[in-house]
């Protein structure tokens, strides 16, 4: 069950980035439009810059669950890798849970932002005057969508840790080999597959 909520859990942090790829697209070619109608007309373009940078805060929140899921994100392995399987095993599962606590953490804060925003009924200080309510929810979205993928792949992991299953539990927490980079940069790179149900 665990290994098909996470299935469904990657296709929605897939759709996730590739919405914030989008929003980061439009953004860029927001502020090329201000640029070049700045440069050859005189006259400025209101609120490319604070649009781009909502668009830019979004987008990377929404990303958040999918380098998750794909073990994107930056680890340090020289040490690692000569470590025994039991150790790497056990560090992949503290690693995942600190991160868990970390990101539960600026969730918190994010979610107190946006309470915060909804009692104030505040809007941007500038000609747009925008409700922040509506940046600051899209941007705690992303993160409690990285949440919920987070609590899936670390029940996943200690589950396999318990049955001894070390080979899945490196799959789901574990520092990409040399190899699955390859293959990822290749587009060969999918869900990590388990042995066993969950």
């Amino acid at each position: 069950m665990l290994d098909r909520a996470t299935i469904l859990a990657e296709r929605i942090a897939r759709v996730a980035v590739w919405a914030g790829g989008a929003m980061l697209l439009f953004a860029a070619g927001l502020v090329t439009v201000d640029v070049l109608i700045r440069r050859i007309l005189g006259i400025t373009f209101t609120g490319a810059d604070e649009i781009s940078a909502y668009l830019f805060a979004i987008s990377t929140s929404w990303a958040f669950a999918f380098v998750l899921i794909h073990r994107s994100n930056v680890r340090i392995d020289a040490l690692y890798l000569v470590l025994p399987r039991i150790v790497r095993a056990l560090l992949d599962t503290l690693a995942l849970a600190a991160l868990g606590a970390f990101m539960a953490y600026l969730s918190w804060r994010a979610w107190i932002a946006v309470e915060t925003t909804v009692g104030m009924n505040a809007h941007s200080t500038t000609p747009l005057a925008i409700p922040l309510v509506v940046p600051q929810s899209l941007w705690f979205a992303g993160m409690a969508l990285f949440m919920i993928v987070w609590a899936l792949l670390m029940l996943r992991s200690l589950l396999a840790l318990v049955t001894g299953d070390l080979a899945t539990l490196g799959r789901i927490a574990g520092a990409q080999s040399l190899d699955e980079e390859v293959q990822e940069e290749l587009g060969q790179h999918d869900l990590p597959r388990t042995r066993t149900g969950g």
